[in-house]
């Protein structure tokens, strides 16, 4: 059986309206267009629907029949189109993204700040979790992407680059590496380190940093980024910790450093579900994202020194 949307449309329409010439300036066909789809429906049902004289057309009994059942599909084909709408209208008033608790803390809260301002009228939520659950979670379209750094895209991902993140040390402005023009990894040697925990993929690339260097990495503390830069402020050890964690915020009077020989980068990536289709709104939080990420990097190149003062310089 072929039967169309359409056919079932002008059915309904030739039905009520009793005849022809009506239905079809209705359904804006000429009455030869229409003609031919009802005729293609009763062959495709294999019955009669109209009996047709010079001055009506009335339903057959097989027509009769049928009407009931055609009204209830074209029913449920008009209640399926009006949630689509409200479904596509309720995905492009909200984006949902997962991201680690880093960027949560020090770069979601600009880049939504100028969103808001871009789409008033959209609302944001978000999850924070490490990479195995915001991979799931992007997986099984729970988020509409994810941000993270360095995985690869495999025929269920797909991975966009938004920029590159540096590993660099903070300490506090009376410490001795302080004073230093330029940071390597080498000057770190002899010097309490402050870390992130086992778990984190920037850990495994400051310890093999280390091992290329000769050294074991023997942290003092390990912690989360913004309690390991309140260590590092207290002048309990050097921290490693990302470039996209701002440096200059109401809590910390730090000095950064990127730490070189080499520099150590990652790439930040906007993680989709392969073949997913990403609202307008959902296409410029992630692009806010990938220019915060550029700004952010790029100034932290050069060694940058807080005021005492509490001033940002």
């Amino acid at each position: 059986m072929n039967v169309n949307i359409r056919q079932l449309e002008g059915f309904i329409q030739v039905a009520r309206l009793g005849g022809f010439s009506h239905a079809a300036n209705r359904l804006h066909l000429t009455q030869a267009g229409l003609s031919i789809l009802i005729r293609k429906l009763e062959e495709s049902l294999d019955m009669r629907l109209f009996e047709r004289t010079t001055r009506s057309v009335v339903l057959t009994a097989a027509g009769r029949e049928i009407l009931p059942a055609v009204e209830r599909i074209l029913a449920d084909v008009q209640s399926l189109e009006t949630t689509a709408r409200d479904i596509g209208a309720y995905h492009t008033a909200r984006v949902t993204l997962a991201l680690p608790p880093r960027l949560a803390a020090t770069r979601l809260p600009r880049v939504l700040a100028r969103f808001s301002i871009d789409y008033p009228h959209v609302a944001v939520t978000f999850r924070e979790c490490i990479d195995e659950e915001l991979i799931s979670r992007v997986y099984t379209r729970d988020v509409d992407f994810g941000l993270t750094f360095d995985i690869e895209s495999n025929d269920m991902l797909d991975c966009e680059v938004l920029g590159e993140d540096a590993l660099v040390a903070v300490c506090a402005p009376d410490h001795p590496l302080a004073r230093k023009r330029t940071l390597r990894w080498l000057d770190l040697v002899g010097h309490p380190i402050i870390t992130l925990p086992t778990a984190s993929a920037a850990r495994t690339l400051i310890e093999q940093q280390f091992a290329a260097i000769g050294h074991q990495l023997r942290p003092v503390y390990e912690a989360n980024t913004l309690v390991a830069m309140e260590f590092a402020k207290e002048g309990l050890g050097v921290a490693i910790v990302s470039a996209t964690t701002p440096v200059h915020n109401p809590y910390t009077d730090l000095v950064q450093h990127v730490l070189r020989g080499p520099i150590v980068k990652r790439q930040l990536l906007a993680v989709t579900r392969r073949k997913s289709t990403l609202s307008e709104p959902a296409r410029a939080l992630i692009d806010l994202f990938a220019t915060a990420t550029s700004k952010n990097v790029k100034s932290a190149v050069a060694p940058r020194r807080a005021r005492t003062d509490g001033r940002a310089p």
